[in-house]
């Protein structure tokens, strides 16, 4: 009951101590001060009460997008380009969030712009594979452009024989600007007409393509091993062959062997020396 008291008496005689009550109004105030502060800093970064309308910049520059957003109080980032020619390089698309939205300031503005450099698309493999129906599809849906169409005797007809931009040939695979013109050459069935063959042992691979060009010609090439520069490569064999007489059927391809360089038991084929002889005179 002693202990009671005691501890009675002191916290009385503490609530009659005036630096007690000064301390108490000190922390009180101290803790007000802090309040308010941390509370107004709050406000300061969330930007509590302050809001902006998202301006409308839909076909404006870039460069005068960018000033009025920075005017309303707002950041902006450029989140995607698309491919326009007919408007100028770098014309503002799309604004996300909408125009006319009022959000926080600071907020951060995404815009679509408009880009005269096409992006990079990979053309597709339609030789041997593909009719003209197929080609036009694989074409669009990368956003290629079919070309001319050249027809050429050919046993698979409607099939695609070439692709080419221009007069080159493109590989399937090959990364090429979106919108490409491509041309293809289609076969158009055999023609009934029967031909010589071309001679074509001793040629380059690059005389070869001008001599069935001329002559409306198709032909399967087969590579040895070690070829680097397949233009300079020679024919050193094929099917049909041209020094026996044989005859060949207009759009039949030929069947081309070609190597660094004319193997040596080739000049033991005294009939094949001699029309190698004829054609080098």
């Amino acid at each position: 009951m002693n202990y009671i008291s005691k501890i009675l008496e002191k916290l009385v005689y503490i609530l009659k101590d005036k630096a007690f009550w000064i301390n108490v109004v000190i922390a009180f105030v101290i803790f007000f001060i802090f309040s308010w502060i941390l509370l107004f800093s709050l406000k300061i970064i969330t930007k509590y009460g302050q809001s902006a309308e998202i301006p409308n910049v839909i076909n404006k520059s870039v460069e005068k997008s960018i000033d009025m957003i920075e005017d309303a109080g707002l950041v902006y980032e450029i989140q995607d380009s698309i491919y326009r020619q007919d408007l100028p390089d770098g014309t503002v698309l799309d604004v996300h969030p909408n125009p006319g939205l009022m959000v926080k300031s600071g907020r951060t503005v995404y815009l679509v712009v408009s880009s005269k450099k096409p992006p990079y698309v990979e053309m597709p493999s339609l030789v041997g594979r593909s009719s003209l129906r197929f080609a036009k599809i694989e074409l669009e849906s990368r956003g290629l452009v079919l070309g001319n169409l050249t027809y050429v005797p050919s046993a698979e007809k409607d099939a695609v024989l070439s692709q080419r931009i221009g007069n080159t040939e493109i590989r399937g695979g090959t990364m090429i600007p979106k919108g490409t013109i491509i041309n293809i050459t289609l076969g158009d069935g055999l023609s009934g007409t029967i031909m010589d063959v071309p001679f074509l042992i001793g040629k380059t691979k690059e005389e070869v393509d001008q001599i069935l060009q001329d002559a409306g010609l198709e032909a399967n090439f087969f590579y040895d091993k070690g070829i680097e520069d397949t233009f300079s490569a020679v024919v050193y064999k094929q099917y049909p062959m041209a020094h026996n007489d044989e005859k060949m059927n207009l759009g039949e391809p030929l069947d081309l062997f070609l190597a660094k360089e004319l193997p040596k038991n080739i000049f033991k084929d005294s009939a094949l020396m001699r029309r190698l002889e004829q054609e080098t005179k």
